[in-house]
């Protein structure tokens, strides 16, 4: 089956760099669209990703607490 990575979204004309606060996923957990994968924290606001597809979580690349930059990928997900 087909994976697609989760990017971190652009947050503003400046942000460049955010911290993972929160994990609401594990690997082995399917997600359904608009499930809430992660928070993630840049100087001015907090944000909620969102699972865009159907599957199974099958790795968190960014360790909880991590700092990681706009566009960088966060998880995989198999689809289906």
């Amino acid at each position: 089956m087909a994976s697609i990575k989760v990017k971190i979204p652009k947050m503003g004309m400046t942000t460049e760099e955010v911290d993972l606060v929160a994990w609401h996923v594990a690997v082995g957990d399917r997600v359904a669209p608009g499930q809430a994968l992660a928070d993630i924290e840049s100087e001015k606001t907090t944000i909620t990703i969102e699972s865009e597809i159907a599957g199974t979580v099958t790795a968190l690349l960014v360790p909880l607490g991590e700092p990681t930059t706009v566009g960088s990928s966060i998880c995989s997900i198999e689809i289906g």
